[in-house]
C-alpha cells in the first residue's frame, strides 16, 4: 500500500480538497470518472456553491459539497455530493436537489437557465436488493400505451426535440460497503479508496499518488488534524442521531400497526356481542377504548 489506513475518510476529503484550487483536479477526476460510466464527458470545476446555505434549520439536510462544472463543449452542470447513513437518503436527495434549483435561480430569471443537477450520494450502509455498489437513476417520459410502451422525446412549440432527462436531475448512488474490492476499471479504484481509505501501489489512475499524498493524516498539520477529528466526531453523532430517528420511526409504525389490528379484532368481537373483559384480555385495549368503539 502507498498508505496503510492513514488517509482521511472520502467524504471529508471532498470538503478538504475543495479548499485549495490546486487540489480541484482530484475532485474533477472522481466526478468525471463517475459521469463517464453513463457516457458523459470529463468536466472541470468552474465555481463552488454555498453548500451550507440551506434555508432549513436542520443541519443534517446539508450536503457535503455543491459545485458547478463544465465539460469540453461548454455545457455546465451542478454537482451535488452528499452522504447518508439511513434508508431515508432518497427523500434527502429529492429535498436537496429541489433546494439547489430554487436557491440558484432568481425570481426574475428564465427557467431555461436551470442547470442540470447530478446528485451523488455516498451510502455508508449496504442496500440489500442491490448487488452492485453503483446505481444510477434519471427521469424518463413515455406515452401511456400498454400495448406498445416506448420512450419518447418531447418537442417545444418551435418543433425542437429535447430529452427531458437533460433537464431533470440524475442520481448516482454509491453503496460503499457493497464494493467487492475487485479492481477492473478506474471507477473501482475510487470505490476502493472510499471503502478502505487506502491507495494501492498498482492503481493506474494518474491522480492516485496525489490522493495518497494530499489525504495522508500523518502529513496534516496540527490544526488540520484537529479539524478532521472534529469532523469525524460530528459525523458519528449525525449517524447515531439519524439511525436512532429511523429506528424510532419504525418502532412507532409497528406499534400503530398493532393497535389498528387490535381495534379491528375488537370491532369484530363487539359485533358478536363478546364480553368486554374478554375483548380487553385478547386485544390489550382498555375498557374505555373498547367502550368508545361500542358506542359508535
Amino acid at each position: 500500500m502507498i498508505n496503510e489506513k492513514t488517509l482521511v475518510s472520502f467524504d471529508f476529503a471532498i470538503k478538504y480538497l475543495l479548499k485549495h484550487k490546486s487540489d480541484y483536479d482530484i475532485v474533477e477526476n472522481f466526478i468525471s470518472t463517475l459521469l463517464a460510466t453513463e457516457g458523459y464527458k470529463p468536466v472541470k470545476i468552474t465555481a463552488l456553491l454555498d453548500g451550507e446555505s440551506n434555508k432549513e434549520d436542520v443541519k443534517f439536510k446539508k450536503s457535503i459539497a455543491d459545485l458547478i462544472v463544465q465539460d469540453e463543449q461548454g455545457t455546465q452542470y451542478i454537482i451535488e455530493i452528499d452522504r447518508s447513513y439511513t434508508h431515508l437518503f432518497l427523500h434527502k436527495a429529492c429535498f436537496n436537489s429541489c433546494r439547489l434549483i430554487v436557491d440558484n435561480i432568481c425570481s426574475n430569471q428564465d427557467y431555461s437557465l436551470i442547470k442540470k443537477i447530478f446528485h451523488i450520494n455516498l451510502l455508508y450502509f449496504p442496500l440489500s436488493h442491490l448487488t452492485s455498489p453503483l446505481c444510477h437513476g434519471k427521469t424518463i417520459f413515455h406515452e401511456i400505451d400498454l400495448e406498445h410502451p416506448q420512450q419518447r422525446q418531447l418537442t417545444d412549440k418551435g418543433g425542437r426535440l429535447f430529452n427531458v432527462y437533460n433537464i431533470f436531475p440524475e442520481y448516482f448512488i454509491i453503496s460503499i460497503p457493497l464494493f467487492n474490492d475487485v479492481i477492473k476499471q478506474e471507477i473501482d479504484e475510487w470505490l476502493y479508496l472510499m471503502k478502505h481509505s487506502e491507495v494501492k501501489q498498482e492503481f493506474s489512475s494518474p491522480l492516485m499518488k496525489k490522493v495518497a499524498e494530499r489525504l495522508n493524516v500523518l502529513k496534516m498539520n496540527q490544526q488540520e488534524r484537529i479539524h478532521y477529528q472534529a469532523y469525524v466526531n460530528e459525523s458519528l453523532k449525525e449517524r447515531d442521531y439519524l439511525v436512532s430517528a429511523e429506528e424510532k420511526g419504525r418502532e412507532e409504525g409497528r406499534e400503530e400497526g398493532e393497535r389498528k389490528k387490535s381495534l379491528e379484532i375488537a370491532k369484530k368481537m363487539l359485533t358478536k356481542e363478546a364480553d368486554l373483559g374478554d375483548i380487553e384480555e385478547l386485544t390489550g385495549l382498555s375498557v374505555e377504548e373498547i367502550s368508545c368503539l361500542h358506542s359508535r
